[in-house]
């Protein structure tokens, strides 16, 4: 089975996902056979052109097929990039296991939240969570957990309101928060900080006070 990360607004389609599983199990496709095959989709002309266009699909002597690359090593991978891999292929289990360290800023103050990113954007991270909203992609089951508490919060009101909680380490080791706030609830699911006891805080992430720089691995 082929699967795609990262995908477009026309790879994520269910037609192209669909269709690409069927133009790899099978060779010789004719138009007809499409046809037939997808009967219920009533834009296969018009979507096979786009495929085409965007170098996804080839139609060569009336024939269809595949026309993308398949992932076969990670030398070169870049996060965030459009990925097709053959589920069966070795490369497939690297890559569920590649990460990145990234940094995510922000407009109100000079704080800086790196972490460590899987290459697929899978796992529970500040990051990969803006990054799936703003791509409007699925979440995961652990990027659910926070998506119940914020939903789709803007990445800026949601960092300024983060990093000015996280601001307070940089001065003392406990934080008190007597009132609920979901930022600082926000920060205890992403594993930032830990409540030590009855509205106190303390931070579980390595912090550089010089770079106000905060990072979780």
């Amino acid at each position: 089975m082929i699967k795609v990360y990262h995908p477009s607004k026309l790879t994520r389609s269910r037609f192209f996902q669909d269709l690409i599983q069927y133009l790899d199990q099978h060779s010789d496709v004719t138009l007809r056979q499409i046809k037939k095959e997808f009967a219920t989709v009533s834009t296969v002309d018009r979507s096979l052109d786009r495929f085409i266009q965007a170098g996804y699909i080839r139609r060569q002597d009336r024939r269809y097929t595949n026309a993308f690359s398949c992932l076969t090593s990670l030398e070169d991978l870049i996060l965030d990039q459009e990925i097709f891999v053959e589920t069966t292929s070795p490369v497939f289990e690297e890559l569920s296991r590649a990460t990145f360290r990234v940094a995510t800023s922000n407009s109100t103050n000079k704080v800086i939240i790196e972490e460590e990113v899987d290459a697929l954007r899978e796992r529970l991270t500040l990051s990969s969570y803006f990054y799936k909203l703003s791509k409007q992609l699925p979440l995961s089951e652990e990027q659910e957990v926070l998506y119940q508490l914020l939903g789709d919060v803007n990445q800026d009101y949601a960092m300024k309101y983060m990093t000015t909680f996280l601001l307070k380490f940089a001065r003392k080791e406990r934080v008190i928060q007597r009132r609920t706030d979901i930022f600082v609830q926000a920060l205890e699911i992403l594993g930032f900080i830990k409540e030590i006891d009855a509205q106190t805080y303390c931070l579980t992430m390595d912090l550089d006070k010089e770079n106000l720089l905060f990072a979780k691995w």
